[in-house]
């Protein structure tokens, strides 16, 4: 089975190390400075586990062709081109992964692909490009798989793969809810710490704390209105998150501090947009929504 990753950045690049690493046929598709320094250097993961791995990297999707597993973690905002540049090498047979932050990843999928053959996953483990061809794995957590139809059988075919390349990984009954348990979390990890410009664990601060409470719960009334069955226990998951990944650099914070492109409106904007829709203020996301788009001008 062939395993390509659309789109290899930092969670990409670590999956793709952790999967290599077990003797997996896995390939990785990424920019051109990180794929260069890989094929030159090897991908070299440190921190949470530390190895150096020799793995195919490329910068044109071509080389994906006749693979099994399309695994997409590019950005959200880039999840379209991303398809549009795989779709040729997509038969009936083929499975298609979105493992992205953010809402309406899967949606934006199925208008080119058949929803039969495409899963949903998140994952809470902590990663950041600390140079090209370099990972910092800063997080150990749990990895979730779900069928956007109805799919179980293949699901659980990759769960097995990841969990025997100790990528802790369980099978999701509801990926959507997952999927918006993750944006909720996002919404109170990535933005706060992004706005200090530190690590996650600046949030274990007993201010900063209240300020977590407050957005995940709003996240969680807001989609609860829209019939998500959003764990109670959310903010004790978020708390949790914080602390497994309290050395971490979140995506959003190194996007910023790259000057690029965060992913605020797939993360706090979807939770704002759904609550406009449902008539519900959403103050604390529409608040960091702002304060999130104000540091990427001024970047």
């Amino acid at each position: 089975m062939k395993i390509a990753i659309i789109g290899a950045g930092a969670i990409g690049s670590l999956l793709g190390a952790l999967l290599k690493r077990e003797g997996f046929d896995c390939i990785l598709i990424g920019r051109k400075n990180h794929v260069d320094a890989i094929r030159k250097n090897g991908l070299s993961i440190s921190g949470s586990d530390e190895f150096n791995i020799n793995i195919d990297a490329f910068c044109n999707p071509l080389h994906a062709k006749d693979s099994d597993i399309f695994i997409i973690t590019t950005k959200a905002y880039d999840t379209r081109n991303a398809i549009h540049e795989i779709i040729p090498f997509i038969d009936d047979n083929v499975t298609v992964m979105s493992l992205q932050n953010g809402a309406g990843n899967i949606e934006e999928i199925s208008k080119l692909v058949n929803k039969k053959q495409i899963l949903g996953a998140i994952t809470s483990m902590g990663a950041f490009v600390e140079a090209p061809g370099r990972i910092q794995f800063r997080g150990k957590g749990t990895t979730i798989i779900g069928s956007a139809f109805d799919n179980k059988k293949k699901a659980v075919e990759i769960i097995d793969i990841f969990n025997k390349a100790q990528i802790k990984t369980q099978f999701s009954d509801d990926i959507y809810r997952d999927i918006w348990s993750k944006v909720i979390i996002n919404s109170g990890i990535n933005t706060i710490a992004s706005i200090l410009d530190n690590e996650n664990g600046v949030l274990l601060d007993k201010n900063l704390m209240e300020i977590v409470r407050e957005v995940t719960n709003e996240g969680k009334n807001i989609l609860q209105k829209e019939g998500v069955e959003i764990p109670e226990d959310i903010f004790d998951t978020t708390v949790e998150i914080i602390r497994n990944t309290s050395k971490n650099i979140n995506s959003m914070l190194s996007d910023l501090r790259k000057g690029k492109r965060t992913e605020i409106d797939f993360i706090s904007g979807k939770v704002v947009a759904l609550g406009d829709k449902l008539g519900i203020p959403a103050p604390y996301n529409k608040t960091l929504l702002n304060m999130i788009k104000y540091k990427e001008n001024e970047c």
